[in-house]
């Protein structure tokens, strides 16, 4: 049979499954020994006959497209048809209810955002691709797919397709060095063949003065051709690669405009030295090669750089766990400890897991957390987490997150979400990058014809266009944002700072009202009862419903009361006011007096007096009722953090208003607002009040960012323009608030508006420096001040100052906290 023939047989074949035609690249799977390979037109179909083979309905030979399976799936659009799609031009829709996944892949190849680009613009041809993106500062790509629509090994076929290679994203670093090692061979042998190529010139520019002979003349150019050959062809491989994938993608990138200058100084000496010519520029496309692979290593090594942040937290994680069977040591891997099994972390060592303490003293080094260097000393009932060090003591460990749960591996997600993505400024100057290119062509063919017209000679005018195709190459304008932010990400947790979403950082820029949240942010959230008005019978009874609370003020009723001799049951948390439950047959109920008016339990004159006087000293009251009546309250102290003071000072020193808001009574917020000088206040606010004042702020045109730590506050953190969680706080907040703060000190918090703000200048001046270099370039290469050689050098050099500016950061908060800033 003919390759035609079996072509065309193979375009015929149906789909075992629908029926239809699957086109000329069928998915193909063989199910059993018995059974010939079966073909399918799409994912869908594949799947739907691999379930009906495993129910045994194509066994015993049934009409399967008459079982309710098939007909559910065809009504669900499981089943598509790929090669009747194609053969039309038309695709199925995709229902906005189709299940998406994400996945994440690191790409090898990738020699500018440009790139990203044309990968992006690939797939999002592809159907089910949802989204793509590329993430160039850390050679990665993001992909939203729908499973029933795209078959997984198909992205990776399309991203290979282009030239590039691609792996699924496993989070470490790969070891494999092989890229950088490629890159540097070609940069070396593109230096020695330049120096080369520009000791051979010296023959040609000296027959520019006197008579050299016909040998020299005659031979020379061709040595030149032959050292410059390689520098082009196989040095400035990648540079050309680049473009073609650019150019048959239908796309015009940054490459093309080097890879242009590059062919032309080549293509013009190659025609020189055949036709005996006088004028060679091998030297000009051997500079542009190397000039051009020197800034392209000066980026990937700052991209490195400021991506190291996340492969050292990833050696951060203990990969054994040493667990202690039958009084012998037996070690396991960290992954499969699970939650209650106790493990030994002997000094020095690092903490596999999130624990509490159950035997042992010692004092662990917290620092890679918190970012704060002293360590914290942990005895029996301590909790401590994955990644800290041990230090003298031995400890003895009961696992409670594990594996990926564990507040390392959370944190590692997190940093990884942040520098993964985008920020809305960065979407904006690839956009404009997109038409610079194009603009920068126009540009260098109007000089060569405005050139050439003014009386240039051809040669000359060809020069300067190729110089302004040469300095115009906007590689700075890609890394100018990304890799700023990506530095400014990493800094941050360095010093204990969690970053979850790129976009806040200008977002920090322009926030105007900073709200804190009272208990346990602008104080310890250390409570302790001060006075009690209760019975000892209502106070045990008290402390029995308290138990089954992780509130402060719960934990300070029960450490007052001693721990119960039980806990009571059928317990109704009411969020941000309370808790009641059942205790010795009645119904004992403890919050504050809004719950007590809200349920109608009255309270007596002479309690409510003493309650008053306690809120005006500032104290937190606690009313306790049984079966309706209230019987009882307990005055609670909090101490003001020590650091609150000097926040309040830094904030109001870059014109940021400070508001108080507390679910406490109006009373003790007023008293501790005044205490600390905020004019502000909003006291006995329930949790989806403060999310209502936050929201409040922002339709009267502020930009707010809310500060807090509890489950109460994870609404209001969500609202906010700027949601920050400190660390010692409830997961629930945490994850509503995309910064978290990983130690208890209030000035990591102007700590973070620092390091954003850095970032953000930063950023500006990568973008002032790299347009400017650009449009100043383009104005010298037009005029002919700039030859393409000095060009190509400036284009190095405009890299290198984004690259130094960025890298900058790192260095500036690294120096900030050796010399004890906080």
């Amino acid at each position: 049979m003919s390759a035609g023939n079996a072509a065309a047989q193979a375009a015929r074949a149906l789909c075992d499954l629908c029926g239809l035609p699957a086109g000329h690249d069928p998915l193909t799977r063989q199910f059993s020994r018995a059974e010939p390979q079966r073909r399918f037109c799409c994912l869908g179909c594949l799947n739907v006959y691999t379930v009906l083979s495993e129910s045994g309905l194509i066994e015993q030979g049934a009409d399967f497209r008459q079982s309710e399976l098939y007909q559910e799936s065809l009504r669900l659009g499981l089943i598509s048809n790929r090669g009747a799609d194609e053969a039309s031009g038309a695709r199925p829709a995709i229902p906005d209810t189709a299940e998406v996944r994400e996945s994440l892949y690191r790409i090898s190849g990738l020699w500018c955002s440009s790139c990203g680009w044309i990968i992006e613009h690939a797939l999002a041809r592809e159907h089910g691709v949802r989204g793509a993106e590329v993430l160039f500062t850390s050679d990665l790509l993001k992909v939203r797919w729908c499973p029933q629509y795209l078959a997984p090994e198909r992205i990776a076929q399309r991203v290979e397709s282009l030239g590039y290679k691609l792996s699924e994203y496993t989070g470490e670093r790969d070891t494999d060095r092989g890229e950088w090692r490629d890159m540097l061979l070609r940069l070396g042998i593109a230096g020695g063949l330049w120096m080369n190529v520009m000791l051979f010139s010296l023959v040609v520019y000296a027959s520019y003065f006197e008579a050299i002979a016909e040998a020299a003349h005659r031979w020379v150019p061709f040595i030149l051709m032959a050292l410059t050959t390689p520098v082009v062809f196989w040095s400035g491989w990648p540079i050309l690669r680049v473009a073609f994938l650019g150019l048959r993608a239908r796309a015009i990138r940054m490459e093309a405009l080097v890879a242009t200058g590059i062919l032309a100084a080549y293509a013009y000496s190659v025609v020189q030295a055949v036709q005996g010519g006088q004028h060679y520029y091998f030297d000009t496309a051997c500079a542009i090669v190397t000039l051009v692979l020197a800034g392209k290593a000066l980026e990937r090594g700052a991209r490195e750089r400021t991506s190291r942040s996340i492969a050292l937290l990833y050696r951060l994680m203990p990969r054994k766990a040493r667990l202690m069977r039958d009084g012998r040591e037996r070690f396991v891997a960290a992954e499969a400890v699970e939650p209650g099994l106790e493990i030994l972390v002997k000094p020095g060592e690092r903490i596999p897991v999130d624990g509490v303490v159950v035997s042992g003293a010692s004092a662990v080094d917290e620092s890679v957390l918190t970012g704060e260097a002293e360590p914290r000393p942990k005895t029996v009932g301590s909790e401590v987490a994955s990644g800290t060090c041990n230090g003298p003591g031995v400890l003895e460990i009961r696992a409670t997150r594990t594996g990926a749960d564990s507040t390392l591996a959370r944190i590692i997600r997190s940093v990884e979400s942040a520098i993964h993505g985008r920020t809305a400024l960065e979407r904006s100057v690839d956009r404009v990058s997109r038409y610079f290119v194009p603009i920068v062509m126009v540009i260098a063919a109007a000089t060569f014809g405005f050139g050439a017209a003014l009386g240039l000679a051809p040669v000359d005018a060809g020069m300067r266009a190729i110089a302004v195709l040469v300095i115009a190459c906007p590689c700075a304008l890609g890394i100018a944002t990304p890799l700023a932010t990506t530095a400014a990400i990493g800094a941050a947790s360095s010093q204990g700072i969690l970053i979850r979403d790129a976009a806040v950082l200008e977002t920090f820029r322009k926030v105007d009202v900073l709200v804190l949240d009272k208990t346990g942010t602008v104080t310890e959230g250390r409570f302790a009862v001060r006075e009690a008005e209760a019975s000892q019978e209502l106070l045990e009874q008290a402390a029995a419903v308290e138990a089954v609370s992780e509130h402060p003020l719960a934990r300070a009723i029960v450490a007052y009361a001693g721990e119960p001799r039980e806990r009571a049951g059928r317990a109704e948390v009411h969020a941000g006011q309370g808790i009641s439950g059942e205790i010795a047959g009645r119904r004992v109920t403890v919050g504050s007096r809004g719950l007590m008016e809200q349920r109608g339990f009255a309270v007596s004159e002479a309690l409510a007096q003493r309650a008053c006087r306690w809120e005006a000293e500032g104290s937190s009251v606690v009313f306790a009722a049984r079966d309706g009546v209230v019987e009882g309250a307990f005055a609670l102290g909090d101490r003001i953090r020590a650091d609150a003071p000097e926040l309040l000072r830094r904030m109001s020193e870059r014109g940021v208003r400070t508001v108080l808001l507390s679910g406490d009574s109006a009373a003790a917020t007023a008293k501790l607002a005044s205490r600390l000088g905020i004019e502000r206040h909003e006291g006995q606010v329930a949790p989806a009040g403060k999310a209502a004042f936050v929201a409040s702020l922002r339709k009267d045109g502020s930009v707010v960012a809310m500060v807090g730590d509890g489950v109460n506050d994870a609404p209001a953190l969500a609202a906010a323009d700027l949601g920050i969680a400190m660390g010692s706080g409830t997961d629930l907040a945490m994850q509503a608030a995309p910064v978290v703060l990983m130690s208890d000190s209030l000035l990591r918090i102007a700590q973070a508006f620092d390091i954003a703000r850095e970032a953000s200048t930063v950023v500006r001046q990568n973008l002032f420096w790299a347009f400017f270099y650009n449009a100043a370039g383009i104005v010298l290469a037009v005029t002919g001040v700039l030859n393409p050689i000095i060009a190509a050098a400036a284009m190095a050099v405009s890299s290198l100052s984004v690259v130094g500016n960025s890298l900058r950061l790192g260095w500036k908060v690294r120096s900030h906290r050796a010399a004890g800033g906080s």
